[in-house]
């Protein structure tokens, strides 16, 4: 990719009317730095990328605008190009399908989705459920070292984008990945705007991040109920799946559950990854 030498009096007008012409050329800076910066598969398609990372920009959805739930080695760059592709994806759903505007999103049919799409095979219909009601739901593949799982954000249109990484293919951390990003939607809509960015390996203070993770526990696993169970002191399999059945959830939820909370992840490994996420949503595009 050629590096931007120009002055500015070279660079050409923005292709719109109602734009800053200032901010417009800054996008594009910053666009044409992220690119350079990046790996070189990146890089080869900058003239295909750059048009809508620099949209996404302007439009204050780049990375730094973002409410990041983060490490400090997590690469702000790859966060950029991931973000731009999701946008891009979304924009060309929009286009290619008539959605409505997102009006609200009701907790209850919000709590329901783990027990409507409980069967694995049925993962991808979450988004021709979730489009009624201008949720647009897409998932792009993580960036090597990009250290990024999910991420919500406000469109233009009036749509709002939930988009997950896959980078970890569980139906445990699908299932909390996607209810974390929902409740954003939730709680937070009228903040939605700029970018909400999670990596949940790690913890937050942030009390949004916090009343997110609140509500995608209780939505998966109701506090009273999760109090009681059996599983909690027994470890059983037999109780993990009949816990599960009653709560008519998917077993990887609570086998996940147990996994986190008593940090021994080799616990219950034939149950947790009996599916790869991945797998099924990309086959359901071919």
């Amino acid at each position: 990719m050629k590096i931007l030498n120009t002055l500015e009096e070279d660079f050409p007008g923005p292709p719109f009317t109602a734009v800053e012409p200032r901010k417009f050329y800054e996008a594009f800076l910053k666009a044409d730095a992220i690119l350079t910066a990046a790996p070189k598969k990146y890089r080869d398609t900058a003239d295909e990328r750059i048009p809508e990372l620099m949209s996404f920009i302007y439009r204050g959805g780049d990375a730094s605008a973002a409410l990041f739930r983060k490490r400090d080695d997590a690469s702000e760059v790859l966060i950029n190009l991931w973000l731009s592709s999701v946008r891009r994806t979304a924009g060309w759903f929009l286009a290619a399908n008539s959605i409505p505007e997102f009006k609200g999103f009701d907790g209850t049919i919000y709590g329901d989705l783990p027990r409507r799409f409980k069967d694995a095979e049925s993962l991808p219909k979450i988004g021709p459920y979730l489009a009624p009601y201008g949720i647009v739901f897409i998932w792009e593949e993580s960036i090597p070292s990009m250290k990024l799982d999910g991420a919500v954000f406000s469109l233009p249109s009036g749509h709002i984008v939930v988009a997950l990484s896959l980078r970890y293919s569980r139906l445990d951390h699908f299932w909390f990945t996607l209810m974390h990003e929902l409740a954003h939607v939730v709680l937070h809509a009228e903040t939605l705007h700029d970018p909400i960015i999670d990596d949940f390996d790690i913890e937050s203070d942030s009390l949004i991040e916090k009343q997110a993770d609140r509500l995608a526990l209780d939505s998966l696993i109701p506090r009273n109920e999760w109090r009681s169970c059996p599983a909690r002191y027994t470890n059983s399999i037999e109780d993990i799946v009949n816990f599960a059945d009653r709560l008519g959830i998917p077993v990887q939820c609570v086998a996940g559950r147990l996994q986190r909370e008593q940090k021994r992840y080799d616990l219950f490994s034939d149950i947790i990854n009996k599916y790869n996420v991945r797998e099924i949503l990309n086959a359901a595009q071919l």
